[in-house]
């Protein structure tokens, strides 16, 4: 009889195991990749106007479907992953918006994502509202790096608030489809 060592079997039963197929980092670029920086742009747009039942923001989201199917035909994305990565598709693609948004306001996202452990080896919590210490926190590192927050346009703010959770899930589900983590760059 054949023994399973005790970390394996551990594992297996909290279902700690990774992806079937790690998807690669050309995988995983590549909704990010094949939609327009003015594409992005717009999603983010639309996503910060927050009405819901906007049919151009369904159309967008449509249009990111078939961004994912075709990245998923053209990477062959294992099916079991499907819904992860369109998943994926879609929050990348829109965080790319927002990331446009936040270096035209002249903000540094590394300095964000660190502040805030969001990013590529970061822990990613999940974020749904900021509490205020974490507002605080946040101002703290901008007025530290010489962000002068009191001549900042007060429309970046939900910006800021919808790239962090956005950043955070995206990498979240880089995890959960295997991707190679990618290094931190200290500030």
């Amino acid at each position: 009889m054949r023994l399973i060592p005790v970390a394996a079997f551990v594992a297996l039963a909290l279902g700690l195991t990774t992806p079937a197929q790690a998807l690669t980092r050309k995988q995983l670029d590549c909704p990010a990749k094949a939609v327009k920086p003015e594409v992005a742009s717009r999603i983010s747009e639309l996503v910060l106007a927050d009405n819901e039942n906007d049919p151009e923001l369904d159309q967008q989201w449509d249009k990111l479907d078939g961004v994912a199917a075709a990245c998923m035909n053209q990477t062959k994305d294992p099916a079991a992953q499907q819904d992860a990565y369109y998943e994926y598709a879609k929050l990348s693609a829109t965080r790319s918006g927002f990331l446009q948004r936040i270096t035209a306001a002249g903000l540094k996202p590394a300095l964000i994502d660190a502040t805030m452990d969001v990013g590529p080896g970061r822990t990613n919590p999940v974020i749904t509202d900021l509490k205020d210490e974490q507002v605080e926190k946040l101002i703290k590192a901008l007025t530290d790096s010489g962000v002068d927050i009191l001549k900042m346009d007060e429309a970046i703010w939900p910006v800021v608030g919808g790239y962090l959770p956005l950043t955070s899930r995206v990498f979240q589900l880089e995890k959960q489809l295997g991707a190679p983590v990618a290094a931190v760059r200290r500030q």
